[in-house]
């Protein structure tokens, strides 16, 4: 929630107006939606775009649900996460990850808002 909160608060920024600021939000959405490891699986993604699920947040999400979901069940669950491509242990690298893209996005923003934006006290 919070990084993408980050990411629309920095995209209302630094667009001149809300028609825009859609117009700018909705490819990081598409993106970061299709590969949230349902969609397009890591397991079945093309090696150049394996990187994209790295700085994904609703990838490390759906991650963590299914695999906390699944790790006291056997047989048909465990084949479902193989084909996911999902993997035990990257928990705190997500969370790291989201909370370093929030961060950095926030930032941008209140740049945004000082140099694009003429705010005035």
């Amino acid at each position: 929630f919070f990084m993408f909160d980050a990411l629309f608060q920095f995209v209302a920024a630094v667009a001149p107006d809300g028609e825009q600021a859609m117009t700018m939000a909705t490819p990081w959405l598409v993106v970061f939606m299709l590969f949230n490891g349902v969609v397009v699986t890591k397991a079945t993604a093309p090696i150049f775009l394996h990187w994209v699920f790295e700085i994904s947040p609703t990838s490390y999400a759906l991650q963590g649900i299914v695999l906390r979901m699944t790790e006291d069940s056997g047989g048909v669950n465990n084949f479902y996460v193989k084909s996911m491509g999902y993997q035990s242990g990257e928990d705190m690298q997500g969370i790291a990850i989201i909370i370093g893209m929030t961060v950095v996005l926030r930032l941008l923003q209140v740049l945004a808002l000082k140099f694009l934006n003429n705010i005035q006290k």
